[in-house]
C-alpha cells in the first residue's frame, strides 16, 4: 500500500528524533539532556583514578586486590574473605575451654591433699558423727606413738592437738566432723613427714660414715579452723597523692589490694619444731608432693648461731615456748647447734565458688592469716621452693 503524504511526514520525524536521542545520549550537553554516555565514561575514569591510589595504600596492610575489583577480567575466582565461619570458631572455642578446664583439673589434682576414706563419716555413724571422730582419733594416736617410738622422736603432746575437743565431740554433726577428720588426717601427715625427714637424715650421715646427729622433736601441734582463701593482687591507687602525709588516707596508699572470689578451701596446722638444719630441710623439701600438697603459710626460725636470728635470744621470749612437763615454772631449753621452727602448714582442698560462696563448711572467708599464727610478729622468712 502505497504511502501518502502524511503517512511520508510521519515517518521521517520518527527517523530525526530516533537521531537527536542518540545524539543527546552521546554527547553531554547536547540540547537540553544533561549526562549522557560520555559523562559517565568520564566518571568511570575518574574512579578508576581514585582506586588505583586507594589500592597503592592498601598493599601496605593487606593482599593485593585482585584485577576483579578494577573491572577487568580474572581467570582465578576470587579468594574468600579471611577469618573462620561461626561454625569453626565456635568448635575451636569448645575445644580450647575443655583443654583449659583439663589443665585446671590436673593441677588442681596436684595441689590438693588426698583425703583417705576414713576422712568420711560412714553411713552407720551419722546419727553420732562424734564417735567415729573419737574413734579414728585414739586410732591414729596410737599409730604416731608406735612411729615415734620407732624414730625415737618425742612429742610433748600425746592428743596431736586435738585434746581441747574432747568435750564438744558430742555436739557435732557430720560436716563439722569431717572437717575435724580432714584436720586430723593433716596433723597426722605433717607429723609422719617430720619422722621421715629425721629418719632420712640419719640414713644419709650413716651412710657417709658420720654420727647421727639429726634430731627432731615435735613440740606442739594445733590444728586450726578452717578458711577460705583465693586470689588476691595490688593494683595501683587512682586516688594516689605522694604528699599525702596521713596513712589513714585513702591518698596515702600508691596500691590497693583486689580480692577475688574465694575457692580454696585452706586446713592450717600451726606446729612448733626443735630439729637440726638438715632435717628441717628435708622436711620441706617432703611437702610438696603430689597428694599431699602443703602449703607452708607462715614460717618462722629462731636460733643463737644463725646469723638471721639474734644472739640475745630476744626472739625465744616471743616464742611462747612451752613449760617442762616436769617443771611448769621452766620454760623448755634446747640445744644451741638446733633451730627453733614455728610455721603453720595448711592442706588444700577446692570447691566451686558458685556453689558454695562461703566455703565447704560456710565459714567465713579469711582474707589474712593472723590468727593462724596467733597475730605475732618476729622474723618470718619466705617458704622455700619446690623440691626439684
Amino acid at each position: 500500500m502505497a504511502l501518502d503524504d502524511t503517512d511520508r511526514r510521519l515517518l521521517k520525524g520518527l527517523i530525526w528524533l530516533t537521531v537527536f536521542a542518540g545524539l543527546a545520549y552521546i554527547f553531554p550537553g547536547f540540547w537540553l539532556f544533561p549526562g549522557g554516555y560520555r559523562t559517565q565514561k568520564q566518571e568511570e575514569a575518574q574512579s578508576y583514578e581514585k582506586l588505583t591510589k586507594e589500592a597503592e595504600l592498601y598493599r601496605k596492610y593487606y593482599k593485593e586486590i585482585g584485577p576483579a575489583y578494577f573491572g577487568l577480567n580474572q581467570v582465578d575466582p576470587i579468594a574468600d574473605p579471611p577469618g573462620m565461619a561461626m561454625t569453626e570458631l565456635k568448635a575451636q572455642f569448645v575445644k580450647t575451654n575443655a583443654e583449659t578446664q583439663q589443665l585446671i583439673e590436673e593441677k588442681e589434682k596436684a595441689s590438693k591433699m588426698s583425703f583417705p576414706e576414713w576422712a568420711k563419716v560412714p553411713e552407720e555413724f551419722t546419727r553420732d558423727p562424734g564417735v567415729w571422730f573419737k574413734k579414728m582419733w585414739e586410732r591414729k594416736k596410737n599409730t604416731l606413738s608406735t612411729e615415734l617410738n620407732g624414730a625415737k622422736m618425742d612429742c610433748d603432746d600425746p592428743d596431736i592437738g586435738f585434746g581441747r575437743f574432747t568435750g564438744e565431740i558430742g555436739s557435732w554433726d557430720v560436716n563439722k566432723t569431717e572437717e575435724y577428720l580432714r584436720e586430723l588426717c593433716i596433723a597426722e601427715r605433717i607429723i609422719q613427714l617430720c619422722i621421715l625427714a629425721k629418719q632420712h637424715q640419719e640414713q644419709f650421715e650413716r651412710g657417709n660414715g658420720f654420727e647421727p646427729e639429726a634430731f627432731m622433736r615435735i613440740m606442739v601441734v594445733t590444728p586450726r579452723e578452717s578458711s577460705t582463701s583465693g586470689p588476691s593482687a595490688l593494683i595501683p591507687n587512682p586516688k594516689y597523692n605522694p604528699d599525702e602525709k596521713n596513712p589513714t588516707s585513702e591518698r596515702f596508699r600508691k596500691y590497693r589490694v583486689k580480692y577475688w572470689k574465694s575457692f580454696i578451701q585452706d586446713y592450717p596446722v600451726q606446729i612448733l619444731l626443735e630439729c637440726d638444719v638438715n632435717s628441717y630441710m628435708r622436711f620441706l623439701h617432703s611437702v610438696r608432693q603430689e597428694g599431699q600438697f602443703l602449703v607452708i603459710r607462715t614460717l618462722q626460725i629462731v636460733s643463737p648461731f644463725l646469723k638471721d636470728s639474734p644472739y640475745d635470744k630476744s626472739e625465744l621470749n616471743a616464742a611462747d615456748l612451752p613449760k617442762d612437763p616436769n617443771d611448769p615454772d621452766k620454760k623448755v631449753e634446747f640445744q644451741a647447734d638446733h633451730i627453733l621452727v614455728r610455721m603453720s602448714a595448711a592442706g588444700m582442698d577446692f570447691f566451686d565458688p558458685a556453689k558454695n560462696p562461703t566455703g565447704l563448711y560456710s565459714v567465713k572467708a579469711t582474707k589474712d592469716l593472723k590468727n593462724a599464727v596467733g597475730g605475732r610478729r618476729g622474723r618470718v622468712i619466705p617458704a622455700p621452693p619446690p623440691a626439684p
